[in-house]
């Protein structure tokens, strides 16, 4: 049950240490809500200046309170079901965190900065930490996908489960020997006369050791296989629109003219149930897991009470 208390979010008699949540009783301070959110603008990338409609602020605002209503909850709940890490833990976790500063003193620094002493750091450690241990030992195991769930996965999702098409090409490259006009001229008329040798009969991967300007020169051109993304769009456009042992038009992308020649194409065949099981299981567990999580969440808000006393 989540009880909404309206009051001003800046009030002239609201403290720091006020609550603006309470969950089952136990206060998330106002100071604790201003962190978070000063937090998330940051990552965003964002500034106080920069949101310029109030809505977007209070949606910020949403944000942080429902996320430290879930964490509150599931730390309650991990201090239940007894899944508290020790002191030692905490510690070796907080070493840890202070590793990645050049000097512990940067560390508080940061930290402070945020509204946040070490020792509500430790807290927070503590919490984090019980709560996975909660979800990954005591949640887990029990939610584990089976083999009937691989399978229906599989079937429902062929299209997923084909090997990704790679294609082996090689090319020949001539750069315009600058930005002007007449330099891609000239390299475009260097370009067409290879393409008509090569459109001849002339040997492809000699040619492009011979002639192209392209680091792969040396091995005739041979690009190896590649998949999509690997390449520059308008060069793998060209390159998988060929059939084996058909070569391109000239292709110009931001490195110059190109000719490409196709070697083979691979993939495309549908993989094996046991060569993708793993990951299918994989995938469908942590989908179970993040469900069941969420009903726990849902669960423990419905039964519970949940006093939120700013205005959202």
């Amino acid at each position: 049950m989540v009880l909404l208390l309206l009051s001003c979010s800046v009030g002239t008699y609201a403290q720091a240490g006020d609550p603006a949540v309470t969950v089952n009783g136990e206060k998330i301070t106002r100071a604790k809500v201003q962190a978070q959110v000063d937090h998330l603008i940051d990552q965003r990338g964002m500034n106080y200046g920069g949101i310029t409609q109030p809505e977007a602020f209070k949606q910020i605002q949403r944000e942080v309170v429902d996320q430290l209503i879930v964490q509150e909850l599931l730390w309650q709940e991990a201090k239940r079901r007894d899944f508290v890490v020790e002191d030692n833990f905490v510690d070796e976790r907080l070493a840890e965190m202070k590793g990645g500063f050049e000097t512990e003193q940067a560390f508080l620094f940061k930290i402070e900065a945020g509204g946040v002493t070490e020792e509500t750091y430790r807290e927070d450690i503590r919490q984090q930490v019980s709560v996975q241990r909660m979800i990954f030992q005591g949640i887990a195991p029990e939610v584990k996908a089976t083999d009937e769930d691989i399978r229906n996965f599989y079937d429902a999702n062929e299209d997923q489960m084909r090997k990704p098409v790679e294609v082996h090409a090689r090319h020949i490259l001539v750069k315009p020997e600058s930005s002007e006009t007449a330099a891609h001229k000239v390299a475009k008329g260097k370009i067409d006369a290879i393409l008509a040798e090569v459109r001849a009969g002339s040997n492809f991967a000699q040619l492009a050791t011979e002639r192209s300007e392209a680091p792969s020169a040396e091995k005739g051109g041979d690009l190896g296989y590649f998949g999509p993304g690997q390449m520059v769009p308008s060069f793998e456009q060209a390159a998988f629109a060929l059939q084996p042992g058909e070569v391109s038009d000239v292709v110009q992308t931001q490195f110059g003219y190109h000719i490409i020649l196709l070697e083979d194409r691979r993939g495309g065949e549908l993989a094996p149930m046991d060569e993708v099981s793993t990951q299918i299981r994989t995938y469908l567990g942590r989908q179970k897991l993040e469900s069941e999580v969420e009903t726990l969440v849902a669960t423990l808000r419905d039964e519970g009470e949940v006093k939120v006393f700013l205005d959202l």
